[in-house]
């Protein structure tokens, strides 16, 4: 078992708009794509860098890195796309990928 965590930069501007999008379309979309198992949304609380922009963190988790693998293949770069087109400029992003140590 993974987990895939997308970390996201948003300014503060477009915070409500984006957020709304993330929950009513871009999640629901990359969970129909079948390649995860269940999500969560964190919202960075502290630290609090007191700028112009909000931090959240998708934590999307997997059985299998080759789910990832197939998502990060198939699905990702449009999902990607997308956001970038209707947030440009807006927002930095980053992604990890956690093992689960047993």
């Amino acid at each position: 078992m993974g987990v895939y965590i997308v970390t996201i930069n948003i300014k503060r501007q477009v915070e409500e708009e984006w957020l709304n999008w993330m929950k009513e379309e871009h999640i629901p979309d990359i969970m129909n794509a079948g390649f995860f198992n269940s999500y969560e949304i964190f919202k960075v609380v502290i630290p609090d860098t007191v700028s112009d922009e909000a931090v959240y963190q998708f934590h999307y988790r997997f059985n299998s890195i080759d789910d990832y693998y197939q998502y990060a293949e198939k699905a990702a770069p449009e999902f990607q796309r997308k956001h970038s087109e209707k947030f440009l400029g807006k927002f930095k992003a980053s992604r990890a990928i956690l093992k689960k140590i047993d």
